[in-house]
């Protein structure tokens, strides 16, 4: 028996899951995913991908649509570069690429794509990954960081509603700025956030303009942030940052997990977790919840919290008891089947595949109920969990035909695969 398939037969968990339907072309990379809902019951689903290996591979992005009817549709090309997708409105999505342009590395042009329209943002020297965020009335903002003159500059450029996208302003000009995030709510509100010289600072814009810089935390000694935002679904924004603290003599590293909101005004900051939080999403089911991995890489578990009517996250549920390994958590909602997360857990190989497993709230909502399979014996990567009108629906990459140090790499084929959660037995 192979390390996937004993690690499913150790499992004991009940399939309630479809057969998995291939639905990208192989390839030797794919991922990481980029799911999300738009308006009306339908979802998007986009990564970019690589053959082979090297300066000269083959790169390239693709992208499933999921309608109304809970159908999913063939694939289709999306522009290579794919940094950022999310769907909005009827169907509608946007696509955010960045493009290295010459041979050093220091040229980049930065496109955002709705349809048949495609918008350059900026040709420059672009560090780290630029943001895309899209509120359900098709406002939306893109927000990256330039290097120039040893400067690290914030740069965003927004639209309100499917108008044009703005020219890009500078919303940060000096310092050392290590990562940013952004968010969209829709009437032209905003929010950028970014760790700049040991400081995380926010900008929030409404139809005033934008807001002075306000700095909400301070790193620790040798510090590793990690950002993320969402609107709120009440008209507010929402950020949630990983301050990790370095391992330094006598002060053991931590990776806390804080929140704060913003409406009219910033709450008070709300720490969350005051060690071992990994790997944060925020999404809506159907409010907004904040998923993660929390605990030691030997024993972590898959939680949730739900945004209180308040604007602060609640208590934490957790979806899966500890295990090693455990990541890429998400999670969604449908009719009749209450929230469900979803994980993976890799497989005793240590070729970094896994099968991915989810859980679902019972129907009081204050547990979960029994663990469920939903890849197959198979080393599946990244998996997401998406609303769907025919329930919830998981997509994962995953290689078929096996992975690790005895496949050469010509002989690795990524692709992207789908299921459908099916209704309970009667």
């Amino acid at each position: 028996m192979n390390a996937v398939a004993l690690l499913a037969a150790l499992a004991g968990s009940t399939a309630s899951w479809s057969a998995p339907q291939t639905v990208s072309a192989p390839h030797t990379f794919a991922g990481p995913l980029f799911g999300s809902n738009d308006s009306r019951g339908g979802a998007l689903v986009a990564w970019g991908w690589q053959d082979d290996i090297g300066q000269a591979a083959p790169t390239g992005a693709g992208a499933v649509t999921v309608d109304r009817a809970g159908s999913v549709s063939p694939e289709r090309r999306a522009p290579a570069g794919l940094v950022a997708a999310q769907g909005y409105g009827a169907g509608r999505s946007l696509l955010l690429a960045n493009r290295q342009i010459d041979k050093t590395g220091q040229r980049w042009r930065l496109t955002v794509t709705d349809g048949a329209t495609t918008t350059r943002l900026a040709t420059a020297f672009i560090l780290f990954r630029p943001q895309l965020s899209v509120a359900p009335d098709g406002s939306a903002i893109v927000a990256w960081v330039e290097f120039h003159n040893h400067r690290q500059i914030v740069r965003v450029a927004t639209r309100n509603h499917r108008g044009r996208f703005s020219r890009p302003i500078t919303l940060s000009g000096r310092g050392q700025t290590t990562v940013l995030t952004a968010a969209a709510a829709g009437a032209r509100s905003f929010l950028v956030a970014f760790a700049r010289n040991g400081r995380l600072l926010a900008r929030t814009h409404s139809t005033r303009g934008w807001s002075p810089i306000h700095p909400l935390q301070r790193a620790q000694g040798k510090t590793h942030w990690q950002l993320f935002a969402s609107r709120d679904g009440r008209g507010g924004l929402e950020l949630v940052w990983i301050r990790h603290r370095f391992t330094t003599p006598g002060h053991p590293g931590v990776r806390e997990l804080f929140a704060a909101g913003h409406a009219r005004r910033w709450s008070s900051i709300q720490r969350l977790e005051r060690d071992g939080a990994v790997g944060p999403s925020l999404t809506f089911a159907p409010a907004l919840v904040l998923t993660y991995a929390e605990g030691p890489n030997s024993g972590a578990g898959a939680r949730l919290r739900y945004l209180a009517r308040a604007g602060r996250f609640g208590a934490p549920l957790d979806a899966a008891p500890p295990q090693g390994g455990l990541r890429s958590v998400s999670a969604a909602s449908a009719p009749g089947q209450g929230t469900v997360v979803g994980w993976v857990i890799p497989t005793p190989s240590g070729d970094g595949g896994g099968i991915g497993y989810a859980a679902a709230t019972n129907p009081s909502g204050a547990d979960f109920g029994p663990r469920e399979q939903v890849t197959p014996n198979e080393a599946a990567f990244d998996m997401r969990l998406l609303r769907t009108a025919n329930g919830v629906r998981a997509f994962w990459t995953a290689r078929p035909e096996g992975t690790g140090p005895s496949v050469p790499v010509n002989q690795v084929r990524t692709v992207v695969r789908t299921a459908l959660r099916l209704p309970p037995a009667p």
